[in-house]
């Protein structure tokens, strides 16, 4: 993989957790699925920080993620 500079790895980031989170959207808080609920809250919580990002809107963080991604 080719090095990337700070703006190009911030959306990569942004995109993976997108997926990851588009991933898991069906996932319950079920005891048998306490894994996926623990990956999609610190999913959730890392693109929130990212949503801090002067250009967060740019990278596609432009809606509610606790709207979008409800945990």
């Amino acid at each position: 993989m080719k090095k990337l500079n700070a703006d190009e790895l911030l959306h990569y980031i942004v995109a993976l957790l997108l997926q990851y989170l588009s991933d898991l959207a069906d996932t319950s808080d079920l005891p048998s699925q306490q894994f996926a609920y623990g990956e999609k809250t610190a999913y959730t919580e890392c693109l929130e920080i990212l949503s801090l990002w002067e250009y967060a809107a740019e990278a596609g963080i432009d809606f509610d993620i606790e709207q979008r991604f409800p945990l």
